[in-house]
């Protein structure tokens, strides 16, 4: 079985207040997404993706969902084993 790469991201999503509660269920709904925590009108998360690529699609499409202001990557930990 050959092992798959894991890419782990780390993002805080901006929303309306009036609509944090409807972006974190969307964003819950998502594949590879996790909500963490919901702290006034930020939301953070995770995303667990199998490349960077395939992570930088899951979090392009935040800023799709109605009531989103900004997303911020805080956080990525990749590893590629060609290297070492």
């Amino acid at each position: 079985m050959e092992d798959e790469k894991v890419v782990i991201s780390s993002l805080v999503v901006e929303a309306r207040p009036e609509s944090v509660d409807a972006v974190a269920r969307a964003l819950a709904a998502m594949e590879g997404v996790e909500v963490h925590e919901v702290n006034g009108y930020k939301i953070v998360v995770t995303i667990e993706a199998s490349s960077t690529g395939a992570s930088h699609e899951i979090s392009s499409r935040f800023i799709q969902i109605p009531g989103v202001l900004n997303v911020n990557l805080v956080y990525v930990n990749f590893e590629d084993e060609t290297l070492g």
